[in-house]
């Protein structure tokens, strides 16, 4: 069974996830951290009882910002990102919200495929803003979404 659900309790799930996607995951002392912010939401997308996709974003003044969001490698390209995006999207059109924004790597092509065919324009660039492991900063898009 799936569902996505708004997560109101720490989740080790989440660091893990994260760890496997991101050259430099957060550690779960910054998910719960998150969770207890008020103007932070944590979707999941549950598969069987287990957390494989999320998203979190924070939401003042009737804009959101994305500030990451990861599935587990082995649920990648199963549309999994696309439902939490509509999930997220809807959420904050039904409060009236304005807009939403996001940074995404301009090296990750599935994540601004994904992006751009859920509406988002690009409105700027970060030079250098993604460190990586191995190799040089990568730029990233401001890409933002008007919700209305």
């Amino acid at each position: 069974m799936t569902a996505i659900r708004q997560l109101n309790a720490p989740c080790t799930q989440l660091e893990q996830i994260h760890s496997r996607c991101f050259d430099y995951g957060w550690s779960a002392g910054v998910f719960a951290d998150l969770l207890i912010k008020p103007h932070h939401r944590t979707y999941v997308f549950e598969a069987d009882g287990d957390v494989v996709s999320f998203v979190v974003m924070a939401v003042v003044e009737g804009e959101g910002e994305i500030l990451t969001i990861a599935t587990d490698p082995s649920y990648q390209h199963k549309g999994l990102a696309r439902m939490l995006m509509v999930q997220v999207i809807a959420a904050l059109r039904a409060e009236g919200a304005e807009s939403l924004f996001l940074e995404c790597a301009t090296d990750n092509a599935y994540a601004l495929r994904l992006y751009e065919s859920c509406g988002f324009k690009r409105a700027g660039r970060r030079k250098a803003y993604y460190s990586r492991k191995e190799g040089e900063p990568v730029d990233a898009h401001i890409l933002r979404l008007a919700l209305h």
